[in-house]
């Protein structure tokens, strides 16, 4: 495990990129390497690598399938690693399941809530240019129902021209046979704060909101019970702990509405919602590397590493404004927001989103260009994303800028 002291090295007033790369690998192997694809998947420090090979190399069991001490101690780093992510939230722990990512937390719910609850007439509200994770789970339970003879209708809501929702697009949508709304804490591509307050005052105490926090976890402070919002969805890869491991959250009052809809060992009869969702033997190690990670970020501290992401985004933004042929999406650099959250997107009239970034690649800077996972093809799907994390610089933006000025 990476010791507090190291961490406290990098923390400081703010955050020593410096010394923050030290702690991950990967950086040591590839000192040059400037990764701007945080919003895909983060890089590991060496406390969740460390982690997951004492799992595999010292004690690798079925977390308590059986009585001898392995797999007992295989089930207690599972709880563990439960505890710390409801610290980490400002949850119970009794109220969070281990999925194998935010995609599986999402098709859950929508599978587990959506054929309990959903009935004749009923409507959904989504935002067709979310994240495809966030949508399409919504549309296939009511393709299910449909197929049962229930009809239940998919209302769309927009994204405003600066980029986050359109409120006025939510209000007329929302009705009285409106059960949930499905929306982003911070948006995957436009990277805004997508204003769950505003929204929950719109629809009203009753309509159940799915929250997708992908791109907020391990990124903003995040407390749970200042958010009205009725099921929480994450993955662990964009948190700094291992691919394949996803969290959802359930609102207390809303788990007796939930229904088993896949099931086998481990699963018993009681109503709970590891009973219902957590069957089958999980990715022990992934889970297992969601405790060092969050303790990772909460030894750097989450206030500091906000500011430090938004810090580079607005220098990031000043430096790209005035890039000739250039066009914001929608975000940051369309809003003038004061602040940010690590993600800007943009394109060049005069060069490729994909040519640009093969170039990109070559100067080992690595970004996201063409496909960003919007449910609604064509939505900015010929855009660059840069997204920024806690060991990005200011001297990587600069270098990268650089290219940019050199070769459009």
């Amino acid at each position: 495990m990476t010791p507090v002291c190291t961490i406290e090295k990098a923390s400081g007033i703010g955050l020593n990129t410096e010394f923050v790369r030290e702690l991950f690998p990967v950086f040591s192997q590839e000192p040059d390497l400037i990764f701007f694809d945080n919003a895909a998947t983060t890089q590991k420090p060496q406390s969740v690598i460390e982690a997951m090979n004492r799992f595999y190399t010292s004690s690798c069991a079925n977390a308590g399938r059986a009585s001898y001490r392995w797999s007992t101690q295989a089930a207690n780093a599972i709880e563990e690693s439960r505890k710390s992510i409801a610290a980490f939230l400002n949850a119970a722990s009794e109220d969070l399941v281990f999925t194998s990512g935010a995609t599986d937390s999402l098709n859950l719910l929508a599978l587990s809530w959506g054929l309990k609850n959903l009935q004749e007439g009923d409507e959904i509200l989504l935002c067709p240019q979310d994240h495809k994770s966030a949508v399409l789970p919504w549309y296939n339970v009511a393709a299910i129902l449909k197929d049962r003879g229930i009809n239940v209708t998919i209302k769309e809501f927009a994204i405003h021209e600066v980029g986050d929702y359109d409120l006025k697009t939510i209000k007329e949508a929302v009705s009285d046979r409106t059960r949930l709304i499905a929306m982003s804490h911070i948006h995957h591509v436009f990277g805004l704060d997508m204003e769950v307050p505003e929204i929950r005052q719109i629809v009203g105490p009753n309509v159940a909101i799915s929250l997708d926090a992908s791109q907020s976890m391990g990124h903003i402070p995040f407390d749970i019970s200042q958010l009205d919002v009725d099921f929480v969805s994450f993955s662990g890869h964009k948190m700094f702990a291992a691919n394949g491991v996803g969290v959802l959250w359930v609102k207390p009052s809303r788990q007796n509405e939930l229904q088993t809809i896949r099931t086998g060992g481990g699963v018993n009869l009681t109503n709970t919602l590891r009973a219902t969702f957590e069957a089958g033997t999980p990715n022990i190690p992934a889970i297992i590397s969601l405790k060092p990670a969050v303790e990772f970020l909460s030894a750097l501290g989450m206030d500091k590493v906000e500011a430090h992401v938004s810090e580079l985004t607005k220098k990031l933004y000043a430096g790209l404004k005035d890039l000739p042929g250039l066009e914001f999406a929608p975000g940051p650099g369309v809003c003038g927001c004061p602040g940010g959250n690590g993600i800007i997107a943009f394109r060049f009239e005069q060069v490729s989103s994909s040519d640009l970034s093969f170039l990109l690649d070559s100067e080992n800077i690595f970004i996201r260009a063409n496909d960003h996972c919007l449910a609604k093809r064509g939505e900015g799907d010929d855009f660059m994303r840069a997204s920024l994390h806690l060991y990005n610089s200011a001297d990587e933006i600069d270098q990268f800028l650089a290219v940019l000025s050199e070769n459009i």
